[in-house]
């Protein structure tokens, strides 16, 4: 719900709905971060500080990246769109939630990142995707869609205008011959 305080400034209420998934998918804390009771458990309790922060874009972004990644499994990859698969990481400088930049398996044993959302390396965690099947806790590899290369984006952007093409020029083709029939049977009369 939107209002307006005394000094001009807008207001928002802000609701993002998150799967209940999102507890299932561990921020896994640097040294550091260890014993911070306040640090975030999960990408739940993330999305929830992203927002009380007012980071509505950080959280959004979670959310986007992370669905993502909940949907692949959800739809079972069919084998024919290239995934990558590895362990993910949340950037709290931008709210992205996947690969990082460059990532290579042996690298899961440093540090996460760069992110691949905004390069940021240092407010970086690595994340555990858990599955709990009966009493036992699995760990599944983050799973999200391989980018297109310049040459496959801009195929794949003239073959949807090629379509939206031809569908415009039929349904304009239709129209005119509907126009004709009526005009025909107009005259008829």
């Amino acid at each position: 719900m939107a209002g307006q305080n005394t000094e001009g400034e807008v207001l928002r209420e802000v609701h993002l709905k998150i799967s209940p998934q999102y507890a299932t998918i561990v921020v896994v804390p640097k040294a550091e971060e260890a014993r911070d009771k306040q640090f975030p458990h999960n990408l739940h309790n993330a999305a929830e500080l992203f927002l009380r922060a007012g980071m509505v874009e950080n959280a959004e972004k979670l959310k986007d990246s992370t669905d993502k990644m909940i949907s692949l499994y959800a739809d079972n990859p069919d084998g024919k769109t290239g995934v990558m698969i590895g362990q993910g990481c949340v950037c709290w400088n931008c709210g992205f939630c996947g690969l990082p930049k460059d990532f290579k398996e042996e690298n899961t044993k440093s540090p996460p990142g760069p992110c691949s959302g905004c390069n940021e390396s240092e407010q970086i965690n690595w994340l555990r995707v858990t599955q709990k099947q009966g009493t036992k806790v699995s760990d599944m590899p983050w799973i999200e869609v391989t980018p297109l290369s310049e040459e496959e984006a801009k195929k794949k952007k003239d073959a949807v205008l090629a379509a939206k093409r031809a569908e415009v020029e039929a349904g304009v083709k239709k129209a005119i011959e509907e126009r004709a029939a009526a005009e025909k049977s107009a005259k008829k009369e």
